[in-house]
């Protein structure tokens, strides 16, 4: 189960919550910093414990990453008034800053263990899909806030947008994959294979064990979002948003 938050880490935990509850940012600067991933987790927890997010039922969103195929990876459960489904639009003040980041999620169709081979993770996701991040610092200063300040704040977290897809091929071209963004009708954003990690499908072995541990395991229907392919393009109040991955389905968002 998730680790109690150290006393000394409370300044970080209101600050969070005043940002959000506020909806404006806070600086990084003098905000106590985690000793490591598990004291941002017990952060991560402790807003969304006071904020009622996962009450009943646990989180069905989740997203992970990692700084490479060596680095132990990183996750942060996704509140569920932030996952919408594609097209989703968004009201005026709804983030701080606009962050878009084009990626591919998973939507599981049986419960996820640590105990899985690669074959097995596959046979229980249902599909793959296109999603947007909104990526959404509370933090003034992002750019400024350490690794492990931008982990206890969800991974910067703001929305995600779940997309079109289907089932995922067995045999996927990870480092060809096309994936475009596209602002207001024009494409601002054009990769091939451009996730660091190519096939990321490794990361959730560790991320059902890792959630498993919080005591909030994957289950059927879980969406899993997995990291950028497309880096991060910067958006504005009133643009439109259309991420597509032309072998693998599309998502869009308006931001009034």
């Amino acid at each position: 189960m998730e680790a109690p938050l150290p006393a000394r880490l409370a300044p970080l935990r209101d600050a969070l919550l005043d940002a959000r509850r506020r909806r404006a940012t806070v600086p990084a600067d003098g905000l106590p910093l985690p000793h490591g991933d598990a004291d941002a987790y017990a952060v991560q927890q402790a807003v969304a414990d006071a904020l009622g997010w996962f009450a009943t039922p646990g989180p069905r969103a989740w997203k992970v990453g990692a700084a490479s195929r060596d680095a132990v990876p990183n996750a942060a459960p996704l509140p569920p008034s932030a996952v919408r489904a594609s097209p989703a639009t968004f009201a005026p003040r709804t983030f701080n800053r606009i962050l878009i980041e084009g990626e591919i999620a998973f939507r599981l169709r049986a419960p996820l263990d640590v105990a899985m081979d690669a074959a097995r993770v596959a046979a229980a996701i249902d599909a793959w899909c296109v999603t947007i991040e909104i990526v959404d610092p509370r933090y003034t200063d992002m750019d400024a806030a350490a690794p492990l300040l931008r982990l206890a704040d969800q991974g910067l977290h703001g929305a995600l947008v779940v997309g079109t897809g289907g089932p995922l091929p067995s045999d996927v071209a990870w480092t060809s994959l096309v994936a475009r963004v596209r602002r207001n009708g024009e494409v601002v954003r054009q990769t091939r294979g451009g996730h660091p990690l190519g096939d990321v499908l490794f990361m959730l072995p560790w991320l059902a064990q890792h959630a498993a541990g919080r005591g909030m395991p994957l289950l059927a229907g879980d969406v899993i979002t997995a990291g950028t392919w497309t880096g991060v393009v910067e958006a504005f109040s009133g643009d439109a948003i259309d991420v597509e991955f032309p072998d693998v389905g599309r998502a869009s968002a308006r931001l009034e």
